[in-house]
């Protein structure tokens, strides 16, 4: 079984998270993320949303793929 994941808001930047408290990855650090979800889990994609209402979709590279 794959170790659980968890995603966090910090300072407004979304990261990832292992069961053990430990920072894996960061996917969007420019500060003014206000909500971070999963968008596919098993392909580690996010959702994060902005200040100014965006909402980015985020895949396992760290690469914006979509923006609404």
């Amino acid at each position: 079984m794959a170790a659980k994941k968890y995603l966090k808001l910090v300072k407004g930047n979304a990261e990832l998270y292992n069961a053990s408290a430990q920072k894996i990855k960061s996917y969007y650090m420019k500060g003014d993320a206000i909500r971070v979800d999963w968008e596919d889990e098993a392909k580690e994609s996010i959702q994060v949303q902005l200040k100014n209402g965006k909402l980015l979709i985020i895949n396992s590279s760290c690469q914006v793929i979509k923006t609404i």
